[in-house]
């Protein structure tokens, strides 16, 4: 069984599509197929709300691979939108780096959005990294944690903003801050009038193709993974 570790719906809907929502030992997840193989996925939510509920959704099966997969922001122009990235080894500011076998790029993770380039450019300079996230240092070390060690683990993700978004980058935090605030997760009316009809169009839409390439990119690794 694979395990499969995503921020949020949005980046986790092509893998859903085969999946269904369970509770188990008090963590609630899905599970069903991907790529073929038997898959359980849980949302951590944006930086990964709960350690803890992370290491328990962990305990739950005897997994072959942990995946953790979604998008980040490209800190270099080798980075192109929707290109992919294996992390070889992540930092985050104020830490030591740690190592991930399985991957090549460096990445770097915050606790919160970095949407203007200033703050990239010396995330940039500082680390030397190749990507920016908000989830992968944290799941990175919890993996390397002793009771979970011996599986391995992947820290893949697909580019989504890049320099010189960051109006861009201050709509989408808007309507993600709406949709916190709604019971079924979902803008209403005023809020869309509120954001713009083009804007919230860009933005769903921007997050269909980021979501499809994670989908897919998760799924070459899947296909790859030894039996």
């Amino acid at each position: 069984m694979i395990a499969l570790l995503v921020a949020t719906r949005a980046e986790a809907h092509f893998f859903l599509k085969e999946m269904r929502g369970v509770k188990s030992a008090g963590i609630f997840h899905y599970r069903g197929q991907f790529a073929g193989k038997s898959a359980a996925l849980f949302l951590t939510r944006p930086g990964v709300h709960s350690r803890e509920q992370v290491r328990r959704f962990l305990r739950l099966h005897r997994y072959d691979a942990i995946i953790n997969c979604g998008s980040c922001a490209s800190l270099t122009a080798e980075m192109a939108h929707l290109h992919s990235a294996l992390v070889g080894a992540v930092v985050s500011p104020g830490h030591k780096w740690l190592t991930i076998a399985t991957g090549v790029r460096k990445c770097v993770s915050v606790s919160h959005l970095v949407a203007d380039d200033d703050s990239k450019a010396l995330l940039r300079e500082t680390s030397g990294a190749d990507i920016l996230d908000m989830e992968t240092y944290t799941i990175a070390g919890i993996t390397a944690e002793k009771e979970f060690a011996a599986v391995p683990f992947y820290a893949l993700r697909v580019v989504d903003d890049l320099a010189g978004e960051e109006l861009y980058l201050k709509k989408e935090q808007m309507l993600r801050e709406m949709t916190l605030r709604r019971p079924t997760g979902r803008p209403t009316l005023r809020d869309i009038l509120r954001l713009g009809i083009w804007d919230y169009s860009r933005i769903l839409w921007r997050r269909h193709r980021v979501a499809r390439a994670i989908a897919a990119a998760a799924e070459r690794l899947v296909v790859n993974l030894k039996s």
